[in-house]
């Protein structure tokens, strides 16, 4: 089986390391450090997940909820 595909981003370090800590080989993780960098990463890759702090600074998670949403609806957003 495939491992599941994870994105997370986080603007602080600390939070997207203790997600690296967390997970293990059945989650293929990828971590961003900005909305812009998530965004981006989501439209173009095939993740599962994505999650996705609230307040960053630039694109807010909120815009990347909906921006992921709209281009890909079957993409989980927490």
């Amino acid at each position: 089986m495939q491992p599941a595909r994870v994105l997370v981003a986080d603007d602080k370090e600390n939070i997207l390391r203790l997600f690296e800590r967390m997970v293990d080989d059945s989650i293929a993780l990828t971590t961003a450090p900005d909305g812009q960098r998530a965004l981006s990463l989501a439209l173009a890759g095939d993740y599962d997940v994505v999650v996705c702090d609230i307040r960053m600074p630039g694109v807010d998670g909120l815009t990347v909820l909906h921006e992921i949403k709209l281009a890909r609806p079957e993409v989980e957003v927490i």
